[in-house]
């Protein structure tokens, strides 16, 4: 049994996380941490279908003491602080937050405006998108996991068959997320409250996503830049991204092999067979990306290619992602718990 801790657990992405490893047959959770509801029983925080007995505890290495991997289910900058001497205590990482994800120093520390505490654990860390061609190799024998955030999921999965193919450009990416994707404490002054209608972009000039998400891509294409706008929408839960690009090809059925292709060994990635519209409510609660392609008329600048991607923000955006990783580390069925 693979012994499990999550600090920060008292979050959406934490409660998401419980409610998935409940049903891991391999899985035992050891210890919830949350600095806020310390000493507070579980079962009056998560409203879970099976309550989980015992308390939230500190967020101390103490605490987690014994555990095979820790989760980091808390805002930005914490993991980073702990991440040392949860790993000289042979405990590995899957950090959900964003302090392992881009590899340059100076690019973290400019996007999210503070030192980075641990600059050389950063070389240790893998990303945590399975769905790369060579990267559970390298997810398997990783120390640090960086879960990557719920838009570049998205995004990445529905560019990832053809970037590398891409001329020089600027490919827009317009996506969209459920409320849930500003967590518990959101800050109502710059976005709506939880359980009002409403839809608004967010963070146009500067959102940390944008160098997430270019990292991945320039590592292979150079020539590729993003323009991305997030927004916000009153649904509860889930991502869609609509992606725009120019490229050449005879016909959309054409693009559209080529991406079944790619995935034919991606368990969690659905291509759409005749250019159908993917709807959020078809990934609701579950660990999968559904993707569309669809052609349009030529233009000025040539042929383009709108690419459709959904997932749930909760689940393949977060914490689906994150245990489908852990079974990658430990050896385990990738789809255990997820399926």
């Amino acid at each position: 049994m693979i012994s499990v801790g999550i600090i920060g657990a008292s979050g959406y992405t934490g409660e998401e996380l419980v409610r998935i490893l409940q049903n891991h047959p391999e899985v035992e959770i050891k210890s919830l941490t949350s600095r806020s509801h310390a000493g507070k029983k579980i079962s009056d925080i998560f409203d879970l279908v099976k309550p989980l007995k015992g308390t939230f505890k500190s967020p101390t290495i103490d605490n987690l003491i014994g555990c095979d991997v820790v989760f980091f289910a808390t805002p930005n900058g914490v993991a980073m602080d702990m991440a040392e001497s949860l790993l000289e205590k042979g405990i590995r990482i899957i950090d959900i937050s964003a302090d392992f994800r881009i590899k340059n120093v100076e690019v973290w520390e400019k996007w999210y405006g503070k030192k980075h505490a641990a600059p050389s654990l950063l070389k240790n860390s893998v990303y945590g998108l399975p769905e790369i061609p060579g990267q559970k190799n390298k997810i398997k024998d990783a120390l640090i996991v960086a879960n990557p955030g719920c838009y570049p999921t998205a995004s990445l999965l529905g560019l990832l068959p053809i970037y590398k193919l891409l001329s020089q450009q600027k490919i827009i990416v317009n996506a969209i997320s459920g409320i849930s994707g500003a967590g518990r404490n959101l800050d109502s002054t710059k976005l709506f409250p939880e359980g009002k209608d409403n839809f608004q972009a967010y963070a146009v000039e500067n959102h940390r996503h944008y160098p997430e998400m270019l990292e991945v891509l320039n590592h292979d294409n150079s020539d590729l830049d993003i323009l991305f706008v997030p927004h916000l929408s009153s649904m509860i839960r889930g991502i869609y991204s609509t992606i725009y690009i120019r490229h050449s090809y005879e016909a959309i059925e054409e693009v559209i092999s080529e991406y079944q292709e790619f995935y034919g060994n991606s368990p969690f990635v659905e291509i759409s067979q005749n250019s159908t519209f993917p709807k959020v409510s078809e990934v609701a609660q579950t660990n999968i990306c559904k993707i569309s392609l669809h052609a349009t008329q030529d233009t000025i600048s040539g042929p383009n290619l709108v690419i459709l991607s959904t997932i749930d923000n909760l689940v393949k955006g977060a914490s689906g992602q994150a245990v489908q990783n852990m079974n990658i580390m430990f050896n385990l069925d990738e789809k255990s718990s997820l399926i």
